[in-house]
């Protein structure tokens, strides 16, 4: 009978090295949680909440005397700290800051004998963290300790390819910590620039150069209209409010349905229709009020207050402005204070087309701001398929280029 030798060379490999990579145990490849001397009298804390996906997001500078008794390890350039608690997260941290900085137990403190970037790289193929939760205690926080993840096998090539594929991975990882850096500089300057537009610091002209008129202020029902038509058409696209997706279908936000099996009574939505769901989500805090733009129709629950612009308005406009956040201080002036039903905000709709006073600039102008921030958003779009491809390439790299 013929047996299947499983060879330890990467499928995606550098053409000036060959043979096989050697199995190791982790401890013999490294020192883990190596004895630390006496920690300074001041230095830079990591907790577990301070790096998130191999960045330092947050960093603490506190006296030794007020250290909890987790910080113990005292780090050293080319370190890795490996999250213990939970792996499957992978926030993981090369450390490679000048100063002092001590690290929580929370974390194994791993120094390689030879390339710290090849091990840090490693620990983030899918395949270590397998072997690492196989060896985890615990379910709804596994956890490893020192011991069993000394005993964790690798496989490892001779550092000169260790250095190479190292240096590769940890360009693609600078990459993409540019492409993040980009689209949080958009996403910031949009909200600056939103701020200083809806508070009319910034104002546009016409294509003439000309001032456009003053803005005007309205009640919501004069520059809206409130839609209480009835799906008598049974239409099946059922709907919902997502922070992120805007309004989606249901079954596809959900993987199932959650609605009522007889939903002719919900509203019927037209493209360009706004819907607002008057519960918190995050970054909502007053509900969220989202227009449909990725369908012709769909139906909501009665739950939601819908409204669609008169003719005299501009639609994409005022989705800019609701995604603002300006229009929740009124909200709250009709949302009865501290008042929720079944975790809805509770409001009069005939308050809410009433007594909500919203800014009404010229048709014109609403259409130049409108097309102003969705070229932004248009920025901000492509920038994150840039860092989403740059990560799927990453991984597909992590799968291939070790053993």
């Amino acid at each position: 009978m013929l047996g299947f030798v499983v060879s330890n060379i990467p499928k995606l490999r550098f053409s000036e090295f060959n043979g096989e990579w050697e199995s190791k145990y982790l401890n013999e490849v490294s020192k883990i949680n190596p004895k630390t001397k006496e920690l300074p009298y001041e230095f830079v804390y990591i907790d577990l909440e301070s790096v998130k996906k191999g960045l330092l997001v947050k960093s603490n500078r506190i006296l030794k005397i007020e250290a909890p008794s987790r910080a113990q390890r005292l780090l050293s350039i080319d370190d890795i700290l490996f999250q213990t608690v939970r792996p499957y997260q992978k926030n993981n941290y090369f450390f490679n800051i000048t100063g002092d900085y001590v690290a929580s137990t929370g974390y194994a403190q791993i120094r390689a004998n030879e390339s710290a970037s090849f091990l840090y790289q490693k620990f983030h193929t899918q395949k270590f963290v397998n072997k690492v939760l196989l060896r985890c205690t615990g379910t709804s926080y596994p956890a490893i300790n020192s011991t069993d993840l000394s005993k964790v096998k690798i496989s490892i090539p001779e550092k000169q390819e260790q250095e190479k594929i190292a240096s590769f991975l940890t360009s693609v990882d600078t990459k993409i910590e540019q492409l993040t850096k980009k689209e949080s500089l958009l996403q910031e300057y949009k909200k600056g620039v939103m701020q200083k537009i809806f508070n009319q610091e910034i104002r546009f002209k016409d294509n003439e150069g000309s001032e456009f008129c003053d803005w005007e202020e309205k009640s919501f029902g004069e520059v809206f209209k409130r839609i209480t038509t009835k799906n008598k058409e049974d239409n099946q696209n059922i709907l919902t409010i997502s922070a992120q997706q805007g309004l989606i279908n249901q079954e596809k936000y959900f993987n199932k349905s959650v609605s009522a099996k007889d939903v002719t009574g919900y509203y019927i939505l037209k493209n360009g229709d706004f819907a607002y769901n008057k519960s918190y989500s995050k970054g909502y805090p007053m509900g969220a009020i989202k227009k449909l733009n990725n369908y012709d129709k769909g139906v909501v629950s009665t739950l939601y207050i819908c409204f669609r612009t008169n003719i005299e308005n501009d639609s994409n406009f005022y989705e800019k402005y609701f995604d603002s956040g300006f229009l929740n201080r009124e909200l709250h002036k009709i949302a009865q204070e501290g008042a929720r039903n079944h975790g809805l905000l509770n409001m009069s709709v005939v308050e809410f087309f009433s007594d909500i006073k919203i800014p009404v600039p010229s048709i014109e102008e609403q259409i130049k701001i409108a097309n102003f921030l969705s070229s932004i958003d248009k920025k901000i779009e492509n920038a994150k398929d840039e860092v989403e491809k740059t990560k799927q390439f990453n991984k597909a790299l992590l799968q291939q280029m070790f053993v």
